[in-house]
Order: C-alpha cells, then sequence, then structure tokens
C-alpha cells in the first residue's frame, strides 16, 4: 500500500490516507485472527493521481482510489482471494 509522503506536485498517496488505510487493513486483519498475510507499506507505485493505491501479491491486483472504509474489502482479498471489483485498477503501463 502506498504511503508515498512526497508530492512532487502531484497528489501523494500518504497524506492523501494511505498510511490511514494500511493501519485500518491491518486492524480488520488482527480482528479476523489472520496471521499468515502481511501488509507493508511503500513509497510511490506510480498513479498518484489515482491514490491512496495498493496493489495485493501474488496475484497481482491492484487497486486504487482507496479509503479507510475499505479496510475489511481489502481485508476479504488478503484472507479469502476475493477481489474487490468496485476499487480494482489496472496495473500502470498495461
Amino acid at each position: 500500500m502506498c504511503t508515498n509522503p512526497r508530492a512532487s506536485g502531484k497528489p501523494a498517496c500518504g497524506p492523501r490516507g494511505g498510511e490511514a488505510l494500511v493501519g485500518a487493513v491491518q486492524r480488520v486483519l488482527i480482528e479476523r485472527g489472520a496471521s499468515d498475510v502481511l501488509v507493508t507499506p511503500c513509497g510511490c507505485l506510480g498513479p498518484c493521481f489515482d491514490g491512496p493505491n495498493a496493489v495485493v501479491y501474488p496475484d497481482g491486483v491492484w487497486y486504487g482510489a482507496l479509503g479507510s472504509d475499505d479496510a475489511s474489502a481489502i481485508a476479504d482479498h488478503l484472507i479469502d482471494g476475493v477481489v474487490f471489483d468496485a476499487k480494482r485498477t489496472e496495473r500502470p503501463g498495461s
């Protein structure tokens, strides 16, 4: 999940809710007892104007325009593999 704090003239995911999203997803995973998945913050994923962004591996599924209220749906993907179609986006450059 992008938590990039620097805008460089573009919107940045961190201040737009990326950091809060990481915490929200981690809380949901703890509540559900999911110990075999990880949520890791990262730098810029590329599509700044679509953020906050996330990518789920190994599936390679990209998400954009995420908010803390999407934490449960992202956790569903991480735990059960259920893709959150409402916020799914294409990989940059594809």
